[in-house]
């Protein structure tokens, strides 16, 4: 059984700043992001896991909007342009997150 080695990396601010940015982008930490680069794999981590932060936004403002749908004050149509935009926005993200695992 191989054991892990550790190793130590100088970057320049802006490379690490890139570095972050990248991995960001595939909801990896450094050691990851740096071990699949390593790798040479073309594929990333499913959608679902790179847009987890996207996932979470979505859901905070599906709960809002659903609280602002449910307020009496709001007319019967009004209601219904909330929910219509709730389900435009599952709608986007949606076909954003699901065309697939990107190079």
């Amino acid at each position: 059984m191989a054991s892990n080695k550790r190793l130590f990396l100088s970057l320049s601010e802006e490379d690490v700043q890139k570095l972050d940015m990248l991995r960001e982008e595939l909801g990896m930490n450094r050691s990851q992001y740096i071990r699949y680069v390593i790798s040479g794999q073309t594929k990333v981590l499913n959608p679902s896991i790179k847009y987890k932060e996207l996932v979470k936004q979505l859901a905070q403002i599906n709960l809002h909007l659903r609280v602002i749908a449910l307020k009496e004050s709001l007319s019967l149509e009004d209601t219904l342009a909330v929910y219509t935009s709730i389900e435009e926005l599952k709608a986007v993200f949606l076909k954003r997150g699901t065309s697939g695992q990107l190079d």
